[in-house]
């Protein structure tokens, strides 16, 4: 039913007018055979005697079912936005990035977990607004460095998650870099101080499910925090033996 909504709904006056008249010849149609099956076919009217006689009850039908259609369609587009954006950052959600990227990490594609450092501190000193103030510019951060194939999202909490369909090696590094560096926060109205992010980052020579790579990710996240914060750690080979620790391939 949500494939019928979507192909049938009308986008503008023009295209409106032309399924109006598409439903129309199909009432047309309709109204013909049952004509033809009424009467038989030696005393049937033309087609377009029995579509103008259909024309005139299916005309406002056909519109305020298009009407109705159309509404549909807006109502399945906010509720799907409703439940795939994240209301605070405006990024897409978890979900939306389950649903949206590949279920195999191949050769020549990267993914990021992009973790807030400190963030808690920001909470506790300067209270829970200041925090989501602080979450909605790691959105605009992000929005900001990311080309316009590259998507972010919002996966939980402080933890945002970014994939890369295509990328090189030097772009990446760049891409990490500015995102680990961070934005300036003024939280309270004084000095303001810079909000610097640790970044995991998965480029690997080998395909690998998404759900390990995003282990992968999870784990240099923990390097970078561990090596200082305020920067990116980048993995490039999956581990060999798949019960190897993922850790032990960022050591």
């Amino acid at each position: 039913m949500e494939k019928f909504v979507r192909l049938t709904a009308p986008v503008g006056k023009i295209d409106f007018v032309i399924k109006l008249g598409v439903f129309l010849l199909i009432s047309g149609g309709l109204n013909h055979a049952r004509h033809v099956l009424t009467h038989g076919l030696p005393a049937q009217k033309s087609y377009w005697m029995n579509f103008s006689e259909a024309a005139f009850t299916a005309l406002p039908m056909c519109a305020f079912a298009l009407l109705l259609i159309g509404h549909l369609n807006s109502l399945q587009k906010r509720m799907y936005l409703q439940a795939t954006r994240d209301p605070l950052t405006g990024l897409p959600n978890r979900r939306w990035f389950m649903e949206k990227t590949p279920l195999v990490i191949k050769p020549g594609q990267a993914l990021m977990i992009v973790d807030i450092d400190h963030f808690k501190q920001v909470n506790d000193q300067f209270g829970h607004d200041a925090g989501d103030r602080c979450l909605q510019m790691m959105g605009t951060h992000l929005s900001d460095i990311l080309a316009h194939d590259q998507h972010a999202a919002r996966i939980g909490g402080e933890e945002f998650a970014v994939f890369m369909p295509r990328v090189s090696t030097d772009e990446l590094a760049a891409t990490a870099q500015a995102i680990s560096t961070g934005f300036s926060f003024n939280p309270d109205g004084g000095t303001p101080h810079v909000v610097s992010t640790s970044v995991g980052v998965v480029l690997l020579d080998k395909a690998m499910p998404r759900d390990d790579a995003m282990k992968l990710a999870d784990q240099a996240v923990y390097q970078a925090k561990t090596r200082g914060r305020a920067q990116y750690v980048l993995t490039t080979d999956p581990p060999a033996d798949p019960h190897t620790p993922v850790a032990a391939v960022l050591a």
